[in-house]
């Protein structure tokens, strides 16, 4: 459920292009109830008691938008993080539209969540480190054995070799 206009609505969650097609305009954008993931967090400023951060929201269609989010403690929000907007509108940004988001809360994890991404990372486990850290530091050390022998090295070699050396196939 969401809000817009006040009213109450039971769709879908909210998306870019719905925002986009609201007027810019404080009283007749108002909505919220709904999640948006940031793509891009930007530097706060300092805005009234709290602070702001300039953002780039993206839709589970893959739309962008500018916004900005009003931080009550400067606490900033993450890349990659998903927030429930519950206060937000539309105004006039530099390129366009933005979305101006006074009230919200970041989304937590749910313990499944939680187990799934520990079990993920856990099955990327390989000789105590994840797998493409030991690959980068196994084709670091091919490359550095072979500029120190002064020969030029062909790319496709190195990769086979590390691939050699991981899999030992």
């Amino acid at each position: 459920m969401h809000i817009v206009g006040q009213k109450l609505m039971k769709e879908n969650p909210m998306t870019i292009k719905q925002l986009l097609e609201m007027p810019v305009d404080k009283d007749k954008s108002k909505c919220g109830g709904f999640q948006l993931k940031v793509r891009i967090a930007r530097k706060t400023i300092e805005y009234g008691k709290g602070h702001l951060q300039a953002v780039t929201f993206i839709d589970d269609a893959g739309d962008e938008m500018p916004g900005d989010i009003v931080l009550p403690k400067y606490i900033p929000v993450q890349r990659n993080a998903k927030i429930h907007i519950t206060i937000c509108w539309l105004k006039q940004g530099e390129t366009g539209p933005k979305l101006w988001v006074e009230q919200w809360y970041p989304v937590t994890m749910t313990e499944l969540d939680i187990c799934t991404q520990r079990a993920n990372f856990n099955d990327e486990m390989q000789y105590g480190e994840p797998l493409h850290i030991v690959e980068s530091k196994v084709r670091m050390h091919v490359v550095c054995a072979i500029l120190s022998t002064a020969n030029d090295y062909d790319k496709e070699f190195v990769n086979n070799a590390v691939d050699f050396i991981i899999t030992g196939e």
